[in-house]
């Protein structure tokens, strides 16, 4: 029987996020489709059995061909999932949410899911894209755990309102071409 791989250094699996997303984002910029980033971390310190129980729910929900898994930290997983509207992506956060609190009555392996969509283009860069993540993570986490925040596209928000909705009004807007149309499947 093989042994499991010697598990990533903290620098190894940073690299590994970086290289998948920047290959996620640049499919997705050329494609024009949403790309979703999941964070998922365990609200108590996290357990061999725990991580066993995470991973396997995670390749269930995140089983697509590009869909892409790794563990970013020693209590956290990302998943980057391409051509995955804002929907979608939050009922993945919720199937991992629910599938954890299935395998664990005993409320020992909880999780807290953080997620954010976007349309990779020009004027955000990946990065941002995790950044989103972790603030919904965070969110989650405050909330109390065992949820699953997140899952809006950026640039969906509802319109501001006050002061900056005024300014914004006075900015000349971009024509519409009809013809163009974004898949939102």
């Amino acid at each position: 029987m093989a042994s499991a791989p010697p598990p990533l250094s903290a620098l190894e699996a940073k690299e590994r996020v970086r290289t998948a997303l920047q290959s996620a984002w640049n499919r997705g910029a050329a494609e024009s489709s949403p790309l979703t980033v999941a964070l998922v971390s365990f609200d108590t310190s996290a357990t061999a059995i725990g991580v066993e129980i995470l991973e396997r729910a995670m390749k269930v929900h995140c089983a697509r061909t590009n869909d892409v898994v790794l563990r970013r930290a020693s209590d956290e997983f990302i998943a980057i999932l391409p051509d995955t509207p804002p929907q979608g992506a939050r009922r993945v956060g919720e199937q991992i949410v629910e599938a954890m609190r299935a395998a664990a009555d005993d409320h020992t392996h909880r999780v807290s899911v953080g997620v954010a969509v976007a349309v990779p283009d020009e004027q955000r860069e990946p990065d941002d894209l995790i950044r989103r993540a972790q603030s919904a993570l965070e969110a989650a986490r405050d909330k109390g755990g065992d949820t699953c925040v997140g899952g809006s596209a950026a640039g969906s928000n509802p319109p501001p309102k006050g002061a900056l909705a005024h300014l914004r009004s006075l900015l000349p807007q971009a024509p519409q071409d009809p013809t163009r149309r974004r898949r939102v499947d």
